[in-house]
């Protein structure tokens, strides 16, 4: 293990700069619970889980990990499944040897248990503690597959549903069974039956983890509550519906301890991450992402907040929920109890002295005047409008009573997306016929039917002098025939079709999503 500091080799690779790791230094001083740096770190959303992987593997001399975690069985088997759980280690099938995966050097117990164990040819990486956890719980849920009938609380249920990155639980009555399906990237799949006899039973254990009364099946309800599985804290937006054959429930899921992810890693083309760049350099102005609903807006939208936020800038949201908390970051949630909605909120944060204003969602008339106000008087304002491309988001800001002048003053980019499933990396097949990649129907043990998740495929349009000209003489057809000639455009159906090209989706799955 070498010695030198983490922080050293953080500021060394240029992951942070001096005044963050001091930052941080002074924060772990504060809080007197001995938390490491790294972890310090990346609470704060200074580094990523791939930085501090990287960092921790230079630190300790070992490699990093970044690929698929498939089990070396022979070695469970050996070592046992509570060794895994206990020293957060996992066994990686190599026919090249023994190979072993830490989320830190610093277990020096557990390797020199399994040195003496195998001997002392076994290699020990790093990878990413949550992807490394995440698969020690899927090996637990298999081991233990024929110990969880029946249903014994929607705590184990929501852990499956986290592992497997559903973002919704859907718990439907039939005549005679109650069927459980994960919506996972964007698709529901049949996840398991139980007998029809368990439905009231299943849902109020829902009702009460929500503060619903017992036995109260034939109302609608939407409700809230907070559950916190396998290290991770999920929200969960509950709906009840009283159905023909009963209680009908959806369980939203949302990992609040989840960080922002790059644009680049949610699939964003260079160039417009490169257009995006340019727009946030406008000291004001306002950044709209538009889409239907689910298409990935506000990850979209912390995205590009991650990239703009630090010790310098003073950053405050409005949003509906806080679906990712960020450090560095005043979010305020919408309560509509409390007559704190979108308008009430964006007007008193502009009394906070803000550089970067987030708004959740432009819903109504009120809000969107105050996110416009806010972009002409100075500030950098990020907000979601549902609408299903770009041009269409300047004809509802209209439809929203923003005269055209003040359209065109404020807006600085208007970015469209989608999402798309992924081909599975390790199943994926080459049609050459076609001269490109299909999905395997069947799948494998690390994808469903063939998928594993989502890329977007969005569009980007930057106002340039000539387009604010238009917009402000209402002249929104000829902006539409500007921006179609523009040099460099590139359509979503275009990023699509460039996912295509480079093996990333099927053109089945672009067929699926655009038509």
């Amino acid at each position: 293990m070498s010695h030198i500091r983490l922080g050293e080799i953080l500021l060394g690779d240029a992951a942070i700069v001096r005044q963050e790791l001091d930052y941080a230094i002074a924060l772990q001083a504060a809080s007197g619970h001995g938390e490491k740096i790294g972890a310090v770190l990346m609470d704060q959303g200074l580094i990523g889980h791939d930085h501090l992987a990287r960092s921790l593997a230079k630190q300790a001399g070992w490699e990093c990990y970044f690929g698929q975690y498939i089990a070396d069985q022979e070695a469970i088997q050996k070592v046992g499944l509570l060794f895994l759980k206990e020293h957060c280690v996992f066994p990686l099938k190599n026919r090249e040897g023994q190979f072993f995966v830490f989320p830190d050097g610093d277990n020096t117990k557990a390797t020199d248990l399994l040195m003496a164990f195998f001997g002392r040819d076994i290699r020990f990486y790093i990878g990413v503690e949550n992807d490394i956890r995440n698969a020690i719980v899927l090996l637990d849920r298999q081991a233990n597959a024929a110990s969880v009938d029946p249903l014994t609380d929607i705590k184990s249920l929501l852990e499956e549903s986290a592992v497997r990155g559903a973002t919704d639980i859907h718990i439907e009555p039939s005549e005679t069974s109650v069927n459980i399906r994960f919506r996972i990237d964007g698709v529901l799949h049949f996840h398991r039956a139980y007998p029809r006899a368990e439905l009231s039973r299943i849902v109020n254990m829902a009702f009460n983890r929500a503060g619903i009364s017992a036995g109260d099946f034939m109302r609608f309800h939407d409700a809230r509550f907070e559950e916190e599985c396998i290290g991770r804290k999920l929200d969960i937006r509950l709906s009840h519906l009283p159905s023909a054959n009963g209680s009908s429930l959806v369980l939203r899921v949302l990992d609040k301890s989840r960080s922002a992810v790059p644009l680049m890693a949610l699939g964003y083309s260079s160039g417009h991450q490169r257009q995006l760049a340019e727009a946030v350099k406008h000291p004001h102005g306002l950044i709209l992402f538009t889409g239907p609903t689910g298409c990935g807006k506000t990850t979209s939208l912390y995205s590009l907040l991650g990239e703009l936020k630090g010790l310098s800038v003073k950053v405050v949201t409005a949003e509906d929920p806080v679906e990712i908390l960020m450090p560095l970051v005043t979010q305020v949630p919408v309560d509509l109890k409390k007559e704190h909605d979108f308008h009430h909120i964006t007007r008193a944060l502009l009394r906070h002295d803000p550089d970067i204003v987030l708004i959740g969602e432009i819903r109504d008339e009120k809000t969107a005047k105050e996110a416009v106000r806010a972009a002409i008087t100075g500030h950098r304002v990020l907000a979601t409008l549902h609408t299903n491309d770009i041009l269409s988001a300047i004809l509802r800001l209209h439809d929203l009573g923003i005269d055209h002048a003040q359209i065109s003053h404020a807006l600085t980019c208007i970015a469209a997306q989608r999402l798309v499933r992924k081909l599975c990396p390790e199943c994926k097949k080459y049609s050459g016929s076609l001269n490109e990649y299909t999905h395997c129907k069947e799948g494998c043990a690390f994808c469903l039917g063939g998928y594993k998740g989502r890329t977007v495929a969005a569009e980007v349009m930057c106002i340039d002098d000539e387009m604010r000209s238009l917009i402000e003489q209402g002249l929104i057809q000829e902006v539409a025939a500007k921006y179609k000639i523009r040099p460099g455009r590139l359509t979503m159906q275009d990023d699509a079709r460039r996912l295509v090209r480079e093996g990333v989706v099927s053109n089945e799955e672009i067929v699926r999503v655009f038509g």
